[in-house]
């Protein structure tokens, strides 16, 4: 009788091994990508090139001199506005509430700032060779707007799009960041056209102050501001010095771009303090993370070519290529197109 009993025992114990989930750990990058929400793609006859985020599934693009809406999951397309020239370039400010279009037509280069429905807040036109803006994210109708001619030189102007004030720029830099709603950083030429002290000028005061030596690089988001200078040894890095969230110094790779050093592509996700750029690897290169939180470096995407990107509000996404026509899962590195050769389903 003993003998049945642990025999029988001994089947349901078996029985109860058989039915329980197994413990074995799931492949988590396969089960993740699984999970990944699909894009509805555009077809090339529908877009030219993808602009940046509206929110967090919603994207600008244009096509035939027509900016468009278009919500990255359900497909849905909506336009914005049509001009009369080519739409050359596309920013959305900070808050994504205001848009700003650079519009080229019969020689002359057309700011337009408008809304998120497409109604016109200011625009002015310049007779220009190429046209610059540094576009200021703590008061988006403020601008420094800087006009090239055709022999590089140029004027800087500050414009203030509300009251529709333009004037002469008291600083006269191609190239400026904003570090606060009245205050911008640029670098001035130093012994050599590769580097420079970085100074500050504040519009209120109308004071200016050096702030760093020997910088070739300078950039400014809120809650990011960094300082890149070149090193002494001869390993093609740069010391990248961020300032904001945390004083925190790291070494990254530098291309030469237009005859100095500039660094390699990149962008920041605010949502999470993580600074994304791109380090060779062999003949391609490998995007990566670096959080300015735990230093910790972490790779997203390996062997890939180095384009722009241009992280979503959220973090989650990355608009990738020259005319983003690719979207990047920051969490799985999934890599889907945007703008394909074929109509979308």
């Amino acid at each position: 009788m003993r003998y049945l009993c642990c025999v029988l025992l001994s089947a349901f114990v078996l029985c109860l091994a058989a039915c329980e989930p197994s413990h074995q750990q799931p492949d988590t990058d396969v089960s993740a990508k699984a999970a990944e929400q699909k894009i509805v793609p555009l077809s090339k006859n529908e877009a030219e090139k993808t602009e940046g985020w509206l929110d967090n599934r919603t994207i600008l693009y244009t096509a035939h001199n027509q900016l468009m809406k278009y919500d990255l999951f359900s497909g849905k397309s909506e336009p914005l506005c049509e001009t009369k020239g080519h739409i050359v370039n596309v920013k959305i400010s900070l808050k994504k509430k205001l848009i700003l279009v650079q519009v080229t037509n019969s020689g002359q280069t057309e700011l337009v700032l408008m809304n998120k429905q497409g109604k016109r807040l200011y625009h002015k036109a310049f007779n220009s060779y190429e046209l610059e803006t540094a576009w200021n994210p703590y008061d988006p109708y403020q601008m420094m707007i800087t006009v090239f001619s055709e022999t590089w030189d140029f004027t800087a102007y500050t414009a203030d799009m509300k009251r529709g004030i333009l004037k002469m720029s008291p600083v006269q830099a191609p190239f400026v960041h904003w570090t606060s709603s009245d205050e911008f950083q640029y670098i001035k030429q130093g012994k050599t056209e590769e580097e420079g002290p970085l100074y500050s000028y504040d519009l209120e005061t109308a004071k200016e102050k050096r702030v760093l030596q020997h910088v070739i690089w300078a950039d400014s988001r809120p809650g990011m501001m960094l300082a890149v200078r070149q090193t002494d040894k001869p390993d093609g890095n740069g010391e990248f010095l961020f300032q904001k969230p945390a004083s925190v110094t790291h070494r990254f790779p530098l291309q030469k771009k237009y005859e100095s050093f500039a660094p390699m592509e990149y962008d920041y996700d605010q949502t999470h303090k993580r600074f994304y750029t791109f380090k060779p690897e062999g003949r391609l290169y490998r995007l990566i993370s670096f959080d300015l939180g735990d230093k910790r470096e972490r790779t997203v995407l390996n062997n890939t070519e180095m384009e722009p990107i241009q992280i979503s509000p959220n973090g989650e996404y990355a608009l990738y290529g020259f005319t983003y026509d690719r979207l990047i899962s920051l969490k799985t590195g999934l890599t889907e197109p945007i703008i394909t050769n074929e109509k979308g389903v």
